[in-house]
């Protein structure tokens, strides 16, 4: 081969390489942005399982990457081989191009794609928390008298890393020190970083610090629970546990600051356990699973949460739920309790800590009257029970039996309001299968809002369509009068939240949903959409574990979707 050839083949290589490796992560960015992010969020508004996501996400992943070589070997084949060099040469550029804008536009934390999904700045008295600070931040902060800037940016994570150099050179320009104790946003080795945080700030009382990780939430929430156990502050955490996890639901008992669910993953101990501010886990799991006992040792270790084994047996009684809900009465902070995947006695647990009582576990249950419906452990659902049955459903805790003959929705959504208020354990008697759907999708709303994802939470009302958010959440426009009774009463709504802003709702409309409300007998909050009104509104929604529907104006309702996916 003589110098020409080999020039030609260096070349040919070099405009290859530049071609793949540039629309490889160019094309990449805004294949993320504009297609992975839009896709994965419908996978989200249609209540998907995060696992669900991801395995689906993977192949968005994978297809861009096949489709990144062929798209460079149609280039080599058919341009670079064939020796078109003006288009070669325009080609490579353009693609050396859009991976030098794409860069810019995600290292640039000032856009504001970027700005819209950062958290709030919380400032203490010595520690602040936010979102990464910019160039002329690190100015600012030294005038207002910080001593230095915490960063969890981890190093590992390439995007993070040149972002992680920037604030080092612009901590150097302002005289401002910057401490680097990189975090990942899972359950990885955090405890180092968290620990050293620790000590720097027990060390240096007399000093201020602004901590940051890239958008000012997750891995900042994990360092104010630390700090705060050292500096004696409580800082807020603004976050909405979600009603399901992805291995079942979850149940909040606020009264006993308890929450019930499944055995989390990885993921979840950082991203919902320790966010909620839990200081205990419960494991109900049994001592034969003892792999998964020492992966949570291990994990509640490192979060600095106290782990605790009760364990039940596989027939879990109502005695040993009874244990394990005096033990969360007799503690004073938030406890976890879990078992693994089984809901029976999760929901037996959920029943008798907001009931103080609970059916027993109904797996064995047979009726001479034939099917019935289980709407979790308070209530049942069947035919007219033979003496016979009515000493089994006796034995597993029914207090008493309604007949339900009428077709009003008005007077079926009463019985099971009623039987909430009274807690009454109970079993509904009903003449056909119409009759027994209808009643069970009321008394589920009621009590638990879904058993699911919430995933047939989808209306198109009258001023517009709903959006399901959780498995006892849904968003949507204000109702008119008949929805009252149609839309709500008809699926159980437990509780009604009218989120409203006074230049669009006036006193005679809010009067008017509150009569409406009273008047079919659903709770009703009001809640102005002033500054930071998540904290009203995520107090709301955790009294009850039944279905809450949040009605605004119709122009608002993708805005407050969006505001309470942010936390």
């Amino acid at each position: 081969m003589d110098n020409q050839q080999k020039n030609y083949s260096f070349l040919k290589f070099f405009l290859w390489f530049t071609f793949l490796s540039t629309l490889g992560v160019g094309g990449g960015i805004f294949f993320l942005l504009y297609v992975v992010v839009p896709i994965e969020q419908t996978y989200e508004n249609q209540n998907w399982s995060q696992f669900r996501i991801d395995n689906v996400m993977k192949y968005y992943v994978i297809g861009w990457v096949v489709f990144g070589f062929i798209a460079s070997f149609v280039y080599y084949f058919f341009i670079v081989k064939k020796r078109k060099w003006k288009t070669a040469w325009a080609l490579a550029g353009a693609t050396v191009f859009l991976c030098a804008f794409a860069m810019y536009y995600f290292l640039n934390t000032g856009t504001a794609i970027v700005q819209a999904s950062q958290g709030e700045v919380e400032e203490g008295e010595r520690i602040t928390f936010g979102p990464y600070p910019e160039g002329d931040d690190f100015e600012r902060l030294k005038e207002e008298g910080y001593d230095g800037v915490i960063t969890l940016l981890s190093p590992l994570v390439p995007i993070e890393n040149p972002l992680l150099e920037k604030e080092k050179t612009s901590g150097e320009k302002a005289g401002m020190p910057v401490h680097s104790f990189p975090m990942l946003p899972w359950v990885g080795d955090n405890t180092h970083s968290i620990e050293q945080i620790k000590k720097l700030v027990e060390e240096n009382e007399d000093k201020r610090y602004y901590v940051h990780c890239y958008l000012g939430k997750h891995r900042v929430d994990i360092v104010k629970q630390a700090v705060g156990e050292v500096v004696g502050d409580q800082y807020e955490l603004k976050f909405l546990l979600p009603g399901y996890m992805e291995r079942g639901n979850v149940y909040q008992l606020p009264e006993h600051s308890a929450i019930v669910g499944p055995f989390p993953t990885d993921e979840e101990w950082f991203t919902r356990v320790k966010r909620s501010q839990v200081k205990e886990s419960i494991s109900l799991m049994a001592p034969s699973r003892s792999d998964w006992l020492e992966k949570e040792k291990a994990q509640t270790e490192e979060l600095n949460i106290k782990f605790t084994s009760m364990p039940i047996s596989e027939e879990v009684t109502i005695n040993e739920i009874k244990k394990v809900a005096n033990y969360i009465k007799s503690v004073e902070h938030k406890v976890y309790v879990h078992d693994f995947i089984t809901p029976t006695p999760m929901e037996m647990l959920e029943a008798y800590l907001s009931w103080d009582k609970t059916l027993g576990s109904l797996s064995d249950l047979e009726l001479e009257s034939g099917a019935y419906r289980q709407i979790g452990q308070k209530a049942i659902i069947g035919y007219s029970p033979t003496a016979h049955d009515k000493q089994v459903l006796a034995s597993k805790g029914i207090e008493q039996f309604i007949n339900v003959n009428t077709p009003s929705v008005n007077e079926l959504y009463s019985i099971i309001a009623n039987t909430k208020e009274q807690q009454q354990l109970t079993y509904f008697v009903v003449n056909d299968e119409g009759m027994m759907n209808k009643l069970e999708k009321i008394a589920t709303g009621i009590l638990y809002g879904s058993m699911d994802h919430g995933e047939a939470f989808n209306f198109t009302l009258a001023n517009g369509s709903t959006i399901p958010y959780d498995r006892n959440i849904i968003i949507g426009p204000k109702l008119v009068e008949e929805e009252f009774q149609s839309f709500a009463q008809a699926n159980g709504v437990a509780h009604l939240i009218f989120v409203y802003s006074m230049s669009t709702s006036d006193e005679q409309q809010i009067q008017k949903l509150k009569e409406l409300s009273a008047q079919h007998d659903i709770p009703f909050t009001l809640i102005s959409m002033q500054e930071a009104y998540e904290e009203e509104l995520f107090a709301a929604l955790e009294k009850d574990n039944g279905l809450h529907y949040i009605m605004t104006e119709v122009d608002l309702v993708d805005y407050v979707h969006e505001y309470i996916e942010d936390f």
